[in-house]
């Protein structure tokens, strides 16, 4: 890839450069004379211009840094050793190296633990009536109906009794409370930061019901880091479906040959790789970055 940072500057401007400096440091020296040689009044407009000219540039960088901190664009302000050798856009973006623009995350056992067991163990349930109830809730076809957001909490909870009505009392005491049923990983937010820093667009793709959204708001703060995606309940379509990748192809903008979908279910992988995209199976984060490596994703 041709890097356009590199071509040299055109000669007018060079020029024009020149010409200002001259200007300048003729400026000084002759506000340098009269001070040393005039009255205090100009000896006062010298150090006044000599205050300037050091206040004046601190005041713009601080200026681009602000904007750059509120906007989340990258600027000369916000230049690192990280980065300051990479590629820019017009706006001072970093552009990734390789062909990939956009990494999917999955969100459930790839960016936050899937907690339900856990969650349900702690209603004082045995291992055995921890199966039973996740046999007749999680594993069941009517959990998608959860991530699908067409149905309230309650009527969820209504399916899951039908599925083994014998233990009714015990499923709605599972489900009682949703808080902690998925928890965080502290490498998340790191990790979707270094990403971004490197230049690719950060979105999510994941089957998420509303009720997990708003009982686990501390597992799922690093939503605030990411350039958007499609969470299943808004949209009420669900993985492995094709309907919800191509949703965010469009929404996004997105080019199929550019994106890299990182998911721990291989089947919602087959579904992306269908459609042209590049898929990696998470099972663990070694593994995770060497494919991206593979591909050419640099951060």
């Amino acid at each position: 890839m041709e890097n356009n940072n590199k071509e040299k500057t055109p000669v007018y401007k060079r020029v024009l450069a020149w010409i200002g400096i001259i200007i300048l440091v003729g400026m000084y020296l002759v506000l340098l004379y009269e001070a040393l040689t005039g009255s205090p009044e100009t000896y006062n407009v010298f150090i006044t211009c000599v205050a300037a000219t050091i206040a004046v540039p601190i005041i713009l960088w601080l200026l681009i840094w602000s904007i750059g901190a509120l906007t989340g664009r990258h600027t000369v302000a916000s230049l690192d050793a990280m980065t300051s050798n990479r590629m820019h856009d017009r706006y001072g973006n970093v552009i990734p190296e390789g062909k990939i623009r956009t990494i999917v995350f999955d969100i459930g056992n790839v960016l936050v633990d899937f907690a339900w067991r856990p969650l349900i163990e702690k209603r004082g349930f045995d291992s055995a009536m921890v199966d039973r109830i996740a046999k007749a809730s999680v594993f069941s076809e009517d959990w998608v109906e959860f991530d699908k957001g067409n149905l309230s909490i309650e009527e969820i909870i209504d399916l899951f009794v039908e599925n083994d009505p014998e233990i009714e009392s015990e499923i709605r005491k599972a489900f009682s409370d949703l808080t902690d049923i998925v928890t965080k990983r502290e490498r998340t937010i790191p990790w979707i930061n270094a990403i971004k820093a490197a230049g690719y667009q950060v979105l999510v793709l994941s089957n998420f019901s509303k009720m997990a959204v708003e009982n686990c708001k501390e597992a799922m703060g690093f939503l605030d880091y990411v350039d958007g995606g499609i969470l299943s309940y808004k949209d009420h379509v669900v993985k492995p479906g094709e309907e919800i990748y191509k949703l965010l192809m469009e929404r996004y903008d997105l080019t199929a040959d550019t994106t890299v979908f990182i998911d721990d279910t291989p089947e919602n992988i087959d579904t992306a790789k269908r459609l042209g995209w590049n898929g990696i199976i998470f099972k663990s984060y070694d593994q995770v970055e060497d494919e991206l490596k593979a591909l050419g994703v640099k951060y």
